[in-house]
């Protein structure tokens, strides 16, 4: 009844994962060693591993394109197929939009980057008692937003596998918002007003993000941008947006504090994961946007949350998430959120067709089954062919032997 669907081109899904679970990995013991975890300065260290990738794929792009037309082969580079710029194919491939419309989706999509990183990562932990995996917890609604993309701008198909998952994925974010309102703990620090507008940020950070992605493939499929080119602008736009986090007081105060806290041997130690924090974020960032533009946006949400189970335990024992009022670890509250978070992650890979449900017609349009009977078909008629060749070739030799005689 459930089978894994291993698809082409999975190793750059399972690359994205491994470099954004590093980072993450990181950026916790950053947080513990130096309570550094959450700080402005993480936007501009990002964008440069951004710029750094972007530089280093284009070149080497380059130079593999170099490479493969003086063999006059077909050009392919990360499983992305190249466009050549031979006259002959410049017609083929005409954008979309404009350079300048171009240049606007790419600095729009690092405005939209910079914004979420400060929602999610500097302005919700400034809120008393909120849970701080909460808005990790809510990231399905990322696929939900992306999917009115995919459908309205894009004019994509959806099928019953997508409307059925995204049934039960709306439902448990329905639920953890429930559960937030009975488990939460009310006081002068904490009120249902401050607990709404903390759904209220969330669930924008995640249109935000989603929009982003979104953006991404139509550049990638309406304006045949090079992903690596996009990646580069967008880590240059989004270096220079992220200064204008200067205007909270509090921008370099963290970094200060380690700066005169620790001695040089701690201090060189916090550089070096800085630098580690750069080349991880190069990375996943790359990764990412190969899976945008290989997959679709709806594949590059499912990697941000599809882990979830493994760092709502991390938050419940090390960072002692999940609390009642006298303090104590809720048990009752972290069971009801990691089942969740469970279903939510199965249904993600459901809807993405790494896993397929194979009930109620639930597998027919998948890519998986949809491949089998094309290769069926295809067999039909080469052993129908072959039956007529058999059969053309009897009835000449029958004729050739009425000949004969």
């Amino acid at each position: 009844m459930i089978k894994f669907a291993l698809r082409r081109n999975l190793i750059y899904v399972l690359q994205y994962i491994i470099w954004s679970f590093v980072r993450n990995l990181i950026i916790m013991f950053m947080n513990a060693l130096f309570k550094f975890g959450k700080s402005y300065i993480f936007t501009q260290f990002m964008f440069i591993g951004e710029i750094l990738a972007g530089i280093i794929m284009f070149f080497s792009q380059r130079k593999y394109n170099q490479k493969k037309r003086k063999e006059n082969k077909e050009e392919y580079f990360m499983s992305i197929k190249l466009i050549k710029t031979e006259e002959d194919e410049d017609d083929y491939f005409v954008p979309l939009d404009s350079k300048a419309k171009i240049l606007f989706l790419i600095f729009f999509i690092s405005f939209l980057d910079v914004a979420q990183f400060t929602i999610c990562h500097i302005h919700l932990p400034r809120f008393f008692n909120i849970s701080k995996s909460l808005c990790s917890r809510l990231f399905g609604f990322t696929t939900i937003f992306s999917l009115f993309f995919y459908v309205y701008a894009l004019k994509l198909p959806v099928y019953k596998h997508h409307i059925f998952s995204l049934l039960i994925i709306g439902i448990c974010l329905i639920a953890i918002i429930a559960s937030e309102f009975y488990f939460q703990i009310f006081d002068i620090y904490t009120s249902y007003k401050s607990l709404i507008i903390t759904f209220i940020y969330i669930i924008l950070s995640q249109i935000l993000s989603s929009s982003g992605y979104s953006i991404e493939k139509y550049l990638f499929e309406y304006d045949y941008m090079n992903p690596f080119v996009v990646l580069l602008y967008e880590g240059l736009f989004g270096f220079f947006i992220s200064f204008l986090n200067l205007i909270d007081e509090n921008y370099f105060h963290d970094f200060v504090d380690i700066y005169k806290d620790k001695d040089s041997k701690e201090f060189a130690l916090f550089i070096f994961l800085l630098i580690v924090f750069i080349i991880l974020s190069g990375g996943k960032n790359l990764f990412r946007i190969v899976t945008t533009k290989i997959y679709s946006p709806m594949v590059t949400t499912l990697l941000d949350y599809v882990l979830n189970p493994i760092y709502l335990i991390y938050y419940y024992g090390a960072q002692g998430d999940f609390k009642k009022e006298d303090g104590k670890l809720d048990v009752a509250y972290f069971t009801i959120n990691i089942i969740i978070s469970l279903i939510i992650s199965f249904f993600g890979c459901v809807y993405n067709e790494f896993i397929i449900l194979f009930f109620c017609g639930l597998e027919r349009n998948t890519h998986d089954q949809v491949s089998k009977r094309a290769s069926s078909k295809i067999d039909e008629n080469l052993t129908e062919l072959m039956k007529f060749d058999e059969s053309t070739e009897m009835s000449m030799n029958d004729e050739t032997n009425s000949v004969i005689k």
